[in-house]
Parts: C-alpha cells; sequence; structure tokens
C-alpha cells in the first residue's frame, strides 16, 4: 500500500531537502512505532517484577462467633496486615532479565531509526534521478521531432523515401512512449516518498533540492580489517545476541544458587475480641521460607538455558561470518563506485567541452549535433547523480554495519 492511513498535517517545504525530509520522516516509521510499544510493554514487565518488593497492606476484618462451653463468645477481630518481601531469589532473576529485555529494545530502536534513514535517502534520491530521467528523455523527444519534421519536409518536395519518413516517426513516438513510462515513474517515486513521510499524495513536494554530497567521497577509506574489527565490536545486532548470550548465563548462575529462600518482614496492627488478654494490639516478625529436598524443575531449567545458551554461541558466530561478507561486498562497491565517479567526472568535463564546440558551430551556422550533445551532456549528469546516490547509500549501509555515525 503507497499511501498510509497515518499522515501527518504540516506544511512540507517546497522544494524539499534531504535533511527536511529526513526530519519529517524520523517519527513516522511504524516499525518504529512497533518498538516503542515494545519498550513501553517491557517497563511495565519491570514495573510488576519491581513491584514484588513493593510494601502491601490488607485489611482483614471478621465478624463471627464461637462456641465455647456452651457459651457463644465474641471471635471478631480487625486487623491492618503490612508485609514486604525482603529478599527473593526468583524475583531478583526476573528483575534483571526485564532489565536486560528493555536495554535490548532501546538499542534495536535506534538501529530501526537508521534503517529508516537509508530508507528516506534512498526514495528522496529515486525521485530526483527519475526528474533528471525525465528531462534526458523530454530533450530527447525534441531531437527526433525535429528529426521527423525535417524529413517530412523533404518528403514533401520529394527528397525523402516514404520508408525514411516512416522510421523517423517511429523513433519519435518510441520516444513518446518512453516519456510516458518515466512520467509514470514520476508519479510512482513521488508516491513511495510520500508514504514513508507519512503524508498525503496530493501534499506532496513537486520539487526536491538535489542533495550535496561530495564529502563522502572526501573521506578516507578505512582498511578491510579495521571495518571487520569495528563490526565485531559494534554492531548493534550482534551487542544484542552477545548481551542476549550474558543474559542466559547469568541466569544459569542465578538459577544455581536459586534455593528458593524468601525472606519476608510482616506487621499486624489490630484488635480481636477472642482471647484479647493474652494478645496485644501489634505483632511483627520476619518469615523466612524455603523449600526442602531437590529441585526438579530447577535442574530442568538449568539444563535447558545451557541449551539456549550453546545456540546463542552458535548464532553469533554464524551471525559474524554473515557480516563478514556483507561487509566484505559493501567495501568492494564503495572502491568500485568511487572509481566509476572519477570517470564520469571526467566524462561529464568532456561532454561539457563537446557541448560547448557544439553550441559555438550551431552559432556560426556550420554543422552541429548539438542536439546529441546535450542529450549525452544531460545522460552523464544522470550517471553521475546516480552513482553517487549509490555510493552514499552504499556507506550508509556499512556505516549500519560498523555501528559507526555517518
Amino acid at each position: 500500500m503507497l499511501l498510509s492511513s497515518f499522515v501527518i498535517a504540516i506544511e512540507i517545504p517546497n522544494p524539499l531537502s534531504l535533511e527536511q525530509a529526513l526530519e519529517i520522516g524520523k517519527n513516522q516509521s511504524l516499525e518504529v512505532q512497533k518498538q516503542q510499544l515494545i519498550i513501553s510493554t517491557d517497563l511495565i514487565d519491570l514495573l510488576v517484577a519491581q513491584s514484588n518488593f513493593d510494601l502491601k497492606a490488607s485489611l482483614d476484618l471478621q465478624l463471627a462467633q464461637r462456641d465455647q462451653y456452651s457459651d457463644n463468645v465474641d471471635d471478631s477481630y480487625t486487623f491492618i496486615r503490612l508485609e514486604k518481601t525482603l529478599f527473593e531469589q526468583s524475583s531478583e532473576l526476573g528483575i534483571n532479565t526485564a532489565q536486560q529485555t528493555i536495554a535490548n529494545a532501546k538499542q534495536n530502536l535506534a538501529n530501526l531509526k537508521k534503517e529508516k534513514n537509508i530508507d528516506i535517502m534512498r526514495r528522496f534520491f529515486d525521485v530526483v534521478l527519475v526528474d533528471m530521467q525525465l528531462e534526458t528523455m523530454l530533450e530527447r523527444l525534441a531531437i527526433s521531432a525535429i528529426r521527423a519534421n525535417n524529413v517530412q519536409d523533404d518528403f514533401d518536395i520529394n527528397k525523402a523515401s516514404e520508408v525514411e519518413l516512416l522510421e523517423k516517426q517511429a523513433i519519435t513516438q518510441l520516444d513518446v512512449s518512453k516519456r510516458i513510462k518515466v512520467e509514470a515513474e514520476q508519479i510512482l517515486k513521488r508516491a513511495k516518498l510520500a508514504d514513508i513521510l507519512g503524508i498525503n499524495y496530493e501534499n506532496r513536494p513537486d520539487d526536491l533540492t538535489k542533495p550535496e554530497l561530495k564529502y563522502y567521497f572526501s573521506k578516507p577509506f578505512t582498511s578491510l580489517d579495521e571495518l571487520r574489527e569495528n563490526t565485531f565490536k559494534n554492531n548493534t545486532r550482534l551487542q544484542i545476541m552477545r548481551r542476549d548470550l550474558s543474559s542466559i548465563k547469568h541466569q544459569i548462575s542465578n538459577h544455581k544458587n536459586d534455593y528458593g529462600v524468601v525472606i519476608k518482614g510482616n506487621v499486624r496492627i489490630g484488635e480481636q475480641a477472642y482471647s484479647r488478654e493474652k494478645n496485644g494490639k501489634l505483632r511483627f516478625g520476619i518469615n523466612l521460607t524455603m523449600p526442602l529436598g531437590n529441585n526438579t524443575t530447577r535442574q530442568q531449567t538449568i539444563t535447558k538455558l545451557g541449551m539456549q545458551a550453546k545456540q546463542a554461541e552458535l548464532d553469533i558466530k554464524q551471525f559474524k561470518q554473515n557480516l563478514s561478507s556483507q561487509v566484505l561486498m559493501l567495501w568492494l562497491t564503495l572502491n568500485e563506485l568511487k572509481q566509476i565517479q572519477t570517470s564520469l567526472t571526467t566524462e561529464l568535463d568532456y561532454r561539457d567541452l563537446y557541448l560547448e564546440r557544439a553550441r559555438a558551430h550551431y552559432e556560426m551556422e556550420l554543422e552541429s549535433d548539438i542536439g546529441d550533445a546535450l542529450t549525452q551532456f544531460t545522460n552523464t549528469e544522470y550517471k553521475l547523480a546516480k552513482n553517487q546516490f549509490d555510493f552514499v547509500i552504499t556507506f550508509e549501509k556499512l556505516a549500519l554495519l560498523t555501528g559507526e555515525t555517518p
């Protein structure tokens, strides 16, 4: 679905810059919103785990009579009971686990926001590129239409054949169909950009400011070994996996040392009718509870956690292998794109000089291919921009893997 029902009612700048698009779209990701809800739920779980140590108060009221030697004796009482858990091994384990879950969820949220930014950049670039494609296509269509008209004039005075005329007209019609296709792509790309920004299509910006990205190419390339080292150290998902493994091992240790000990303090304040003279208004004490004998459930839990730890270790090894391959692929792609950038920059200089020469010949009424020269120049501009955008997206993907801030 291209047009989301979650839209924002703010004025969209026109023209729209990349920085403005990133700011508008930062809170529109459904994945980010879902992750924020997960964090809120995890916080509730933490509060529930911590509430086991809260002071609990209750009212105990009884209206009753007791038979004693054929007499009815008042057995009513009113007590206020206060109880607080001072120590419980299982609750401590639950709190630690909940805190670990929240830390992972927050880190995953930060990673999702970075991924969302890359998606916004990609869709922004797509709109810029399709506009450049249309510009090239319109120039090509103008040239083919002029050539078809020239042949038509020659045909009218018997200087061109019908075959030549139909050939030029067919080329023109083909260019018209290509223009229609690119115009459809313009609508589609803008719809996708509006969707990811959370705005209605009719409120979309018609003009985008082409971003300046030269500083990306001025950055020195990090060596492959250093990139891999940074990735294994800082990758968000890898950090979460390691933290999960550490949490499992911590749970195993806690369960081994968990003897089910529960220590509670309690206070009872109140009046009772029966045996009032033997019982005061205040009673307080400390309770110790600890199960005796072997705890089969605990041992089974420890065994299960041991299997989970082994599985987590294997997942980490497999994930590191995949990371290494991804880093290598992105690093090689960056090097290739940077070299292509140099080549296209040189080609654009050549196209610019060639276009200037064609214009000079045209102004001197000499034979000139100014139409082709202009089309080739704009096409090279398109290729250069596309290569720049591909480089930036690849750079951002690599930065996401290595945990670096671009």
